[in-house]
């Protein structure tokens, strides 16, 4: 069976689409927009239009001064879209993309493009700020510094790099304290988690097996969001020695015997009936869980929600 391809469920789809993203056509006449310079400059603390300008090297190495508050900020990634409402920068979001679902305010908002931006739509909107990915989104991101657009790019590889990238943002936006604050909320909520699972022996952490997508059979290795959740939540990975994404066999699934599955797909009646699947400790004792796919590799706030999720099903009897 082949399920409908969900762009948002498949990060390595989602990043050859970025990667692969065709830069639209140069732009004759560059509208008035935000000043955005890189000479070396003091940060501070943004909290009001007296903490600027402010000066912040980004995950491209790049020192991005960003003179005044930005009242129009443009988001060209699903992750920082929730990061920048997350950080009480909702009302200056004047663009997104068309994969910018949550919160639902973002929904409504003008789309800049889908996994390929439109430059021209991003000009248009007349940014102070745009906000980008480093990794997947280069192309797009030289272009519009090309055409003097302040650009702020972040990289998270790690949970605390999602916490590193929400700070700089609120600071960016002129929200430092109030982000460094729900930073630590998050922080706050995954020390629960991490005192709960300091308790266990390494045999109670149980082997999961995470399937990413099912037409080939994909998995999340090290390297992941996934498998640091996975630790987290005192688990043990079943394909953490391959990084990345990697394809996996029916075989070598069942030959690591995960007590538990992990869909991001919906998909459990489907795995449920796979006859070789059968034999696999999770489908024996139906420790099959569907989990949505925003809240395990969307590198945003809600990976904490993502984590709380994974270690009740893991460990309920630790957060009852």
């Amino acid at each position: 069976m082949r399920l409908p391809v969900s762009q948002r469920s498949l990060p390595g789809v989602f990043a050859r689409a970025f990667a692969a993203s065709a830069l639209a056509a140069l732009i004759v006449a560059v509208l008035a927009v935000g000043i955005c310079t890189s000479p070396a400059a003091s940060a501070q603390v943004a909290g009001s239009p007296s903490a600027f300008p402010v000066s912040i090297t980004d995950d491209t190495g790049t020192t991005v001064v960003i003179p005044r508050p930005p009242a129009r900020v443009v988001s060209l990634a699903p992750s920082n879209t929730e990061i920048l409402f997350k950080a009480g920068l909702g009302d200056r979001v004047v663009g997104v993309t068309t994969a910018c679902d949550y919160p639902e305010a973002a929904r409504s908002l003008p789309k800049v493009g889908d996994y390929t931006i439109s430059i021209e739509a991003v000009v248009a909107a007349r940014p102070d700020l745009v906000v980008a990915v480093a990794d997947l989104q280069m192309p797009v991101i030289n272009k519009l510094r090309e055409l003097g657009i302040c650009v702020l790019a972040v990289n998270p590889k790690t949970v605390e790099d999602v916490f590193r990238a929400m700070e700089m943002i609120g600071q960016a936006g002129g929200n430092g304290p109030y982000a460094r604050m729900i930073v630590e909320n998050l922080k706050a909520r995954m020390r629960v988690i991490d005192r709960a699972v300091a308790t266990l022996d390494p045999s109670d952490r149980p082997p999961v097996f995470v399937e990413i997508w099912n037409d080939p059979l994909m998995t999340a290795g090290s390297g992941t969001f996934i498998d640091d959740l996975l630790s987290r939540a005192g688990a043990r990975n079943i394909a953490s020695d391959v990084p990345g994404w990697p394809q996996f066999s029916t075989e070598m699934v069942l030959a690591r015997a995960p007590q538990f599955i992990i869909l991001t797909c919906f998909n459990k009646a489907e795995v449920m009936a796979r006859r070789e699947w059968r034999r696999a400790p999770a489908v024996i004792t139906g420790k099959v869980y569907e989990v949505h796919p925003d809240i395990l590799v969307r590198p945003g706030p809600r990976l904490v929600e993502g984590l709380e999720v994974l270690a009740a099903i893991f460990h309920p009897e630790l957060f009852r």
